[in-house]
Parts: C-alpha cells; sequence; structure tokens
C-alpha cells in the first residue's frame, strides 16, 4: 500500500507541482524581460487573452467549488501593477470548498493548457495561413497568462492538506478494490 501511496503523491502531486513550477517560472522570466523591454501597459494589452483566460479559469473553478464571488476584473490596466483577479470566500468548514483551492489556485494552468490544445487543433492541418498569425499572437499572448501570483500559490496550499487526504482515500479504495 505504501508503494501505491508514494505513486500516487508523485503521480498526482509533486510532478503536476513542478511542471506548473517550471511554467510558472518560465512566464515569469519572460514578463520581467518584456516588461524591461516595454511597459506595464503594453505587457497588458498584449497580454490580453491570455489575462483574461487566466482570471476566467479562477472564476469557472471557484463558482465549481461553490465560493462566494466577491468582485473579480478579468482585465484591467492598473496603478497598481495587478492585471486581474478574482476575490472569493468560501466556508472554512466545508471540506469541498477548502479542497477547491488546490485548483482555484492552479485553475490558469489548466485553462490556458486547454487554450493552447484547442489552438492546436485550429492550427492542424495547414501550416501556413492566416490561422499561423493567429495562433503566434495568441500563444504570445497566453504566455503572460501563466504567471501565477503570490496570491494563487498561497490559495493553491490552502487547499493542499485536502488534495492529499483525497489521494490517501483513492489509494485505500484502489487498494479495496484490488483485493476482490
Amino acid at each position: 500500500m505504501i508503494d501505491l501511496l508514494v505513486r500516487h503523491y508523485i503521480w498526482w502531486f509533486i510532478i503536476p507541482i513542478i511542471i506548473t513550477y517550471i511554467l510558472n517560472l518560465i512566464s515569469q522570466q519572460i514578463t520581467r524581460w518584456a516588461m524591461q523591454q516595454t511597459s506595464y501597459a503594453i505587457i497588458a494589452i498584449i497580454g490580453f487573452f491570455g489575462i483574461v483566460i487566466h482570471e476566467l479559469s479562477h472564476l469557472i473553478i471557484a463558482i465549481l467549488f461553490h465560493h462566494n464571488i466577491t468582485d473579480f476584473k478579468l482585465w484591467q490596466i492598473s496603478n497598481d501593477g495587478v492585471l486581474g483577479y478574482v476575490n472569493h470566500t468560501y466556508n472554512k468548514n466545508s471540506f469541498y470548498q477548502r479542497f477547491g483551492n488546490v485548483f482555484i489556485g492552479l485553475a490558469p494552468i489548466f485553462g490556458l493548457g486547454l487554450a493552447v490544445y484547442s489552438l492546436t487543433l485550429f492550427m492542424y492541418p495547414p501550416l501556413l495561413s492566416w490561422r499561423l498569425l493567429v495562433v503566434i499572437c495568441l500563444m504570445i499572448s497566453f504566455v503572460f497568462g501563466f504567471n501565477l501570483s503570490r496570491a494563487d500559490w498561497i490559495n493553491f496550499w490552502y487547499g493542499v492538506p485536502f488534495y492529499l487526504i483525497i489521494i490517501f482515500i483513492v489509494t485505500i479504495i484502489q487498494m479495496l478494490l484490488k483485493k476482490d
């Protein structure tokens, strides 16, 4: 059982966190470089689609986990440098809502991953066409959306204990089903 539990924790927790961290790091570096070359406003405009998908991903998953949405902006240019946000509250006594924090925090990775996948379908089969220009422009915009904020990571970590408990329960169920 311990072997299976370790494998589940590696495949369903550690590897996704490493991938997310690497994507986030790449996005942060590109954003930092682009800000040095241009300006905050230009990055906000270029990153419009990526930022909107980022915030929309948080919003949709927060609603799915029954969080109370108190305020949100899918995109903005503001003096504080915040390009968008989703403010939400949840019942701290609800296992389901606390568990949801894991997915709310990482939602942009899934949302933008789905957007990138959809673009590859849109691109297939013609490689050289007007579609290529659209895809390149959107991909550049998406890069800025992969950047997870400190608040995103904090929200994620609030849900981690509940996520680990679910992995443990799934492992036990899997072990019980294998015995039959």
